[in-house]
């Protein structure tokens, strides 16, 4: 099968490229998964950060229920004193408020002492339709009767936490449990963006809470209420650094329905890589369930990209290309090489005149096939050639003239021997010699050609034997044996010719044994 030494450089290229490729996208990989990893590490450091923060805000909401639950009573003065210091360190907290348990047969008294510190003091409740509407009446209350800061928060005054279904609740819990119980997120109206916040109950007992929860019930008389600010609980831990790199968001996972309730920038933009999204679960916050749910920007992962595996394909490529390049140039300069070899080999076989093999080509192509011939045990045939009174003619016309005459004799004797296997070849100046294998009538063949040579009519005003050019030809033909050599084919085949020179030319000798010579008498015109 042909080897086509291109295809192989093409196809040594493309696995060169394919291993450079998938080196490249080996390390892209890699890189890929260290750049993960960093992020899901940066993303739990920063999740550990905001619980920290989350917690110490609870905390500072607890230590405020263990100062309210050791006064005797609790007015507005009092309550502002204790608050106050603590919402203007914190801006985590937007509000803190106290709102005790209110029978309904007390509400009236309560209405009253409430209304000597705040005129229009009146309690409500939530309504689905017209807001904070007059209190209905349920078996006990827990209205807001303090809240810092005041100015802000006066609309919720007088309002009952436990005429929402959610929101009693989360009250009811935390007044079995003793804990502190947060809602679900609340939207806080008066915040940039209407951002969301987280509302905690802190229950309040008389005496020991740590009992059992009938005995909670009976000594239960209130609750410390805390509104968080969540996205201020984020920037508090969170540097802000990250916004541009890391989106945030905290999701409420305590329903059956995840709820962000917070988010550094908009998921839905392009920017975000959701196939590295992270989620890292909080601690329980007051009974709600969080995760901080993250994804990194694309500048986050290019950033953090090297250029390792660029360089690889890039430089693979480029080597590749290289030795490609060298390799066709190799390739072709070998072509090129081989043509001239080539040329210069039919060069050194060839006759530069006559375009026929020459004698050298003559002597390889003779001992090729005496020795062809000796193997199969058949006969081969040597016709040797020359033209009549060619120096005769050479002085007449001119060299030029005799060279043109050569030309057409040679041509005329390829068109007579036609088969791939015979040969013919200028033996040397006016001479012509024919190898012909497995042939077993060479004569036949020789006469042929004098008589095609003859029918060219190329004047000869001095030949001795016709008017045109002629020639005379003599034929061996021998079966190769061990004994004999090629040099005895040409030798009988020379002397053959000599005998037929001697017999007035322009005929065709063959010793006696083999064929009988054929000859024209130089005054009878030659057939075709």
């Amino acid at each position: 099968m042909k080897q086509h030494p291109s295809l192989m450089v093409i196809l040594l290229a493309l696995v060169g490229l394919g291993f450079c490729a998938a080196l490249s996208r080996g390390l892209y990989l890699e890189e890929t998964e260290s750049i993960t990893q960093e992020f899901r590490a940066d993303v739990t450091q920063l999740t550990t950060a905001f619980e920290r923060e989350v917690l110490l805000n609870l905390e500072i909401l607890f230590a405020l229920k263990t100062s309210v639950g050791m006064m005797p009573e609790m007015n507005a003065e009092l309550f502002g004193r204790l608050t106050r210091p603590i919402l203007e360190r914190t801006p985590a907290i937007k509000a803190l408020a106290w709102a005790p348990v209110v029978k309904q047969e007390d509400r009236t008294g309560f209405e009253q002492r409430q209304q000597s510190w705040y005129p229009g003091f009146v309690l409500t409740e939530e309504s689905a339709t017209a807001g904070a509407v007059p209190s209905k009446e349920p078996p006990w209350l827990v209205p807001v009767q303090f809240i810092e800061p005041i100015a802000d928060n006066r609309p919720a005054m007088g309002f009952d936490l436990s005429s929402e279904n959610k929101r009693r609740t989360a009250l009811l819990t935390a007044r079995t449990t003793g804990r502190m119980v947060a809602t679900a997120a609340i939207e806080l109206v008066q915040e940039r963006n209407h951002q969301k916040g987280l509302l905690v109950f802190a229950p309040l007992y008389r005496g020991a809470s740590d009992t059992t929860p009938k005995d909670r019930e009976m000594r239960h008389y209130g609750f410390l209420n805390g509104v968080f600010r969540v996205g201020e609980l984020v920037n508090q831990s969170i540097p802000t650094a990250i916004d541009s790199n890391i989106l945030i968001q905290v999701v409420d996972r305590t329903e059956a329905d995840p709820d962000v309730i917070y988010s550094t920038g908009r998921s839905s933009d392009e920017r975000w890589l959701r196939s590295l999204i992270h989620e890292v679960p909080l601690a329980p916050i007051a009974g709600r369930h969080w995760v901080i749910q993250a994804m990194p920007g694309k500048t986050f992962v290019s950033a953090r990209r090297g250029y390792l595996p660029s360089l690889v394909i890039g430089f693979g490529f480029f080597f590749i290309t290289l030795l490609v390049f060298f390799a066709v140039r190799s390739l072709r300069q070998n072509a090129e090489l081989n043509t001239a070899k080539h040329e210069l080999e039919r060069m050194s076989l060839t006759d530069s005149l006559t375009g026929l093999a020459n004698r050298r080509h003559f002597d390889l192509y003779l001992e090729q096939e005496w020795l062809r011939a000796l193997r199969q045990s058949q006969p081969i045939s040597m016709v040797m050639l020359d033209v009549d009174y060619f120096k005769a003619f050479n002085d007449a016309y001119g060299h030029p003239g005799g060279d043109q005459c050569l030309k057409q004799v040679a041509q005329v004797l390829e068109q007579v021997v036609r088969r791939p296997t015979d040969l013919v070849a200028r033996y040397g100046g006016e001479e012509f010699a024919l190898i012909l294998p497995d042939t077993q009538d060479a004569a036949a063949v020789a006469e042929a050609c004098r008589v095609a040579i003859q029918a060219l009519g190329i004047v000869h005003e001095f030949s001795d034997v016709a008017q045109e050019i002629t020639i005379s030809a003599g034929v061996c033909s021998l079966v190769p044996t061990r004994e004999l050599s090629p040099e005895l084919l040409i030798l009988q085949a020379d002397n053959a010719l000599y005998e037929a020179k001697e017999a007035g030319r322009n005929q065709v000798f063959q010793p006696a044994g083999a064929q009988r010579p054929c000859s024209c008498p130089s005054n009878e015109e030659p057939t075709p």
